[in-house]
């Protein structure tokens, strides 16, 4: 399963509602994209004259190759189509990455939809996770790295990264433990990138990620005025 689709399961999971004034799901879902064909060795960041922040680094696509996944496939084939800043890229996938997702777990049983109505008139789709061995597993897998202390693979760490500050960790952790689990999130995001080259290029990706997460909810109410 993907980064990306993991991320969706925790976001409905955790009984998301409809899009909001500002909705940073599809930010953090084509950040996950990215972190997945970083750590599959198909893109990295490579430097860009005069600036070392990482939303300004340049994605370098390394194996143009097909993975096998239409969304993998999209993401790296824009990549290559011409020179991207990070924080570019992501926002570029953003526009059109949610759906494809949703429709692929839909496809496989691992989300479903509901029809709700507001005030009796207005009609929208909710997004449910089935709970499931997939979702009981991926569950099982945020509670050990959390709550239990046990040391994240990449994969994992790159998740719990990308979830931080949506809310979609701490819904599925009980109250009396989610001071703990914060931390914990926190502890992760600062440490786990370092180490190799490409945990370097993902961790560059997330941070590219989130500094667009930051820079959209800042101009979204200026805009909306």
């Amino acid at each position: 399963m993907l980064v990306a689709e993991e991320l969706l399961l925790l976001a409905h999971d955790a009984d998301r509602a409809g899009p909001s004034l500002f909705d940073d799901a599809p930010y953090r879902l084509a950040g996950a994209l990215l972190v997945e064909l970083v750590l599959a060795h198909r893109v990295t960041l490579g430097p860009r004259p005069g600036t070392s922040r990482p939303q300004d680094l340049l994605v370098v696509v390394l194996d143009p190759a097909p993975t096998g996944r239409p969304e993998l496939d999209r993401a790296l084939a824009l990549a290559g189509s011409q020179p991207f800043r990070a924080s570019d890229l992501v926002e570029r996938l953003a526009r059109q990455v949610e759906r494809p997702l949703i429709d692929s777990l839909e496809a496989r049983g691992l989300l479903r939809p509901e029809q709700r109505t507001t005030w009796g008139v207005l009609r929208s789709t909710r997004w449910r996770a089935v709970p499931g061995p997939a979702v009981v597993t991926l569950r099982r897998r945020v509670e050990r790295a959390l709550l239990d202390g046990a040391p994240p693979e990449d994969r994992t760490a790159a998740l719990l990264t990308l979830a931080d500050g949506a809310g979609w960790l701490l819904s599925r952790v009980p109250r009396d433990r989610r001071r703990e689990a914060e931390a914990r999130t926190h502890e992760v995001a600062e440490s786990w990138w370092r180490g190799t080259a490409g945990r370097e290029a993902a961790g560059g990706v997330v941070a590219a990620t989130m500094a667009v997460i930051t820079s959209a909810a800042l101009v979204l109410p200026v805009a909306a005025t």
